[in-house]
Parts: C-alpha cells; structure tokens; sequence
C-alpha cells in the first residue's frame, strides 16, 4: 500500500525503490503493526548503510519525515527532492541546531512520524559509536512514543535484510522529569538498548 495524502513525486519515489529492492535483497518486515494507523510517532533506528533510511520507510503506510544532514541540500534539485519526501536539514556541526529541533518538534505536533538515527551516523560493524540524545530530546518535547527499528542483514546481491519494528517504548518513567544531559542519555540507553536486542544475531 502506498502512502496516502503524499505528493506523486514520493509516491513515483517509493515505489521505484521497492522495485529496487525486490530485485537486489530479499527483505522481511516485522512488526509493522506497531506503527499507528495516525497520531505521532518517532522510529529509532541503527544505522549502517545509506540503505538504512529506505529500509526503514517505503513498506510503510506512512513515510518517517527524516532528518538529514545539511550537505546533501547544496543542490537545489536535490533539496527539492528531499523536501518532497519528507527530509530537513540539521547542521551536524553546531551543538544544538534550534531550527532542525523547531522543525521536528513541529512534524510530532503535527500528528506525523519523525524517523531518528540515533547514532548520528552511519556506524561499520565493530565500531562503537555513543549515540546522541535527540530521540530522547523529541520524545519528551514532542510527547512522542517511541518504536525501535532493528535492521540486519548486509545489503549485498539477493542477502536477506530483517527490519523489525518493535512494541512503541511510552518512556513513561522519565516524563514529568527535568531534562538533564543524564537523563537523556537514560532514555537513549533505554531506546538503543532495544534495538540492539531485536538485531537478528549472525
């Protein structure tokens, strides 16, 4: 099913990458039921490959509004292409870019899905990277549950890639707390944790 109410531009777009897909990898999706049907929603994911964020998205209902990173905006054409599938700009650069923030915050109050990685980056297996807070940053402002997404698999020729999207993580033990760096890093932990466990194990 194609997602409803999007522009043709990421409908045609979706739909050329599933075919994509279905020709190089075989994938299986789990949990896709606990994506609500509307109301927001974060999907937190690991991050290994530029794959990751399609793996993520086109075999849902509901396109993830993801941010990415401000470079891949230099060409207007590019940016236009983005912008038609969801995706904003943050500058990686500054410690805390407000308008990526103001612009996230705004697709949760809006009833939409913001997809996360936590990490930042992408991360080469065995390489440990701490991930950062924003997914606790919007879970808490943007009164968002939570739903872990755990991709595996290597994204070679007819290599089976899982994407599961786990049980949404309400995080209700650290609402109504003050939002320290600690606690953030708490709620981080909580989320990745989560992912980590749901990873297929090799």
């Amino acid at each position: 099913m194609i997602m409803k109410g999007e522009s043709w531009f990421c409908k045609l777009a979706v739909f050329l990458v599933r075919v994509w897909f279905a020709i190089m990898f075989k994938v299986e999706i789990k949990g896709k039921e606990h994506i609500p049907a509307e109301g927001n929603a974060i999907i937190c994911c690991n991050h290994y490959s530029n794959y990751d964020p399609f793996a993520a998205a086109i075999y849902l209902d509901r396109l993830p509004h993801y941010i990415g990173k401000k470079e891949l905006f230099k060409y207007k054409i590019v940016a236009w292409a983005l912008n038609e599938v969801g995706v904003f700009p943050i500058d990686r650069k500054a410690a805390m870019d407000m308008k990526a923030v103001k612009t996230g915050l705004k697709i949760l109050k809006d009833g939409k899905i913001l997809g996360i990685f936590a990490e930042g980056k992408r991360v080469k297996e065995g390489e440990e990277v701490d991930a950062k807070g924003g997914v606790a940053l919007f879970a808490m402002k943007g009164n968002a549950n939570v739903i872990p997404c755990a991709i595996s698999g290597k994204y070679k020729f007819r290599n089976k890639i899982t994407v599961e999207y786990g049980e949404p993580l309400t995080l209700e033990e650290f609402r109504g707390q003050k939002l320290t760096t600690e606690v953030m890093a708490q709620i981080t932990e909580v989320v990745m944790g989560k992912v980590e466990e749901m990873k297929v194990k090799e």
